[in-house]
């Protein structure tokens, strides 16, 4: 009888560890969406540089080429990680998808709001006009959402003109034909107005870190909660890797360089560099902390287009432990 409860405990012990093995030895699915945004400069340096795999990862990447499959994807819980934005994961955790966790962030999409010389403060746009995208579109929310934090009431203080939803570079012509006083600009629509000198022309009033609106890029890290729960040792394995993803973006330039002429901009060498250097030194953390505040954003933004989001709280989406983890244990200090 003895030998047989011997025999029986080592079997058990056997097979908890073969299934260990095996959970170790699972792919992980990792779905991505937009396809790229240089706020995503760590994960694909990770990738590419075999620094998953060398964590002892194996990796099944998948771009579902839009939004709405994106969010199907999730809802039918086919993501193990998803390196998305915020906004995608409160929707889809609002909608009844398969709950999802955010525990990351490697920064956002860069944005300053610029105004015409004469303009010297955020007081000054009272009464006057200010480019915005098409209502109710993401550029049009924040651009709202910039002008209240600077005091300025969208509606009664200044008139909106909304442009389509083409290139900013081109909507930014309207600022400086003086046809509207203000807008919000990107990284590059900076760099064009930059490269030909009219920079000079307009007054920065303030840029999205000043007004904490960390807002898309893609960059948010979200996991499955069952993926969280039973596999966090993989889970930490996966954003460590994005930490060395993250050292190698800031001290391996020329590396980082020949990532970012692929982010299909059509940019010059001195484009390159250019955004290269802001992303770099304004918008990528040197360790990929979660901004509350950009969860907070999205939760506010999705609720007015899903009335279920408003229910849900930023604090209620995060695990906030899984990167000082990594830290307290030296591995995301490369």
């Amino acid at each position: 009888m003895r030998d047989f409860a011997i025999c029986f405990v080592a079997v058990i012990i056997l097979l908890l560890i073969s299934s260990s093995l095996m959970a170790q030895g699972d792919s992980i699915r990792v779905i991505y969406y937009p396809p790229w945004n240089i706020s995503k400069l760590p994960m694909y340096l990770a990738r590419d540089m075999g620094i998953f795999e060398r964590n002892g990862l194996k990796i099944t990447w998948t771009d579902p080429g839009s939004n709405e499959k994106l969010l199907a994807a999730l809802k039918k819980g086919d993501a193990d990680i998803a390196v998305v934005s915020a906004n995608h994961v409160v929707h889809n955790n609002a909608s009844g998808g398969a709950a999802m966790v955010l525990v990351g962030n490697t920064g956002y999409n860069y944005s300053a709001f610029l105004a015409e010389a004469s303009i010297k403060s955020a007081a000054d746009l009272r009464g006057k006009k200010i480019g915005s995208g098409e209502p109710g579109s993401t550029p049009d929310q924040l651009t709202r959402l910039a002008l209240r934090k600077l005091g300025i009431d969208p509606d009664k203080d200044v008139t909106l003109v909304h442009f389509d939803e083409g290139r900013n570079t081109d909507r930014v012509r309207s600022l400086l034909a003086g046809e509207v006083a203000g807008m919000m600009v990107t990284a590059e629509a900076m760099y064009e107005l930059e490269k030909t000198g009219q920079l000079d022309r307009l007054n920065r009033l303030t840029d999205h870190k000043q007004l904490k609106i960390y807002a898309g890029g893609g960059a948010d890290y979200a996991m499955s909660a069952p993926f969280l729960k039973n596999r966090r040792e993989d889970a930490k394995r996966f954003m460590s890797g994005i930490c060395e993803g993250t050292s190698i973006a800031r001290k391996d330039k020329a590396k980082a360089l020949q990532f970012v002429a692929r982010s299909g901009r059509n940019l010059d060498a001195a484009g390159i560099e250019y955004l290269y250097r802001l992303y770099i030194t304004d918008v990528i953390p040197a360790r990929p902390h979660l901004k509350i505040e950009g969860i907070e954003l999205a939760t506010q933004m999705t609720a007015a287009l899903l009335p279920s989001a408003r229910a849900i709280k930023a604090h209620d989406l995060i695990d906030s432990t899984l990167v000082p983890e990594l830290e307290s244990q030296g591995r995301c200090n490369f």
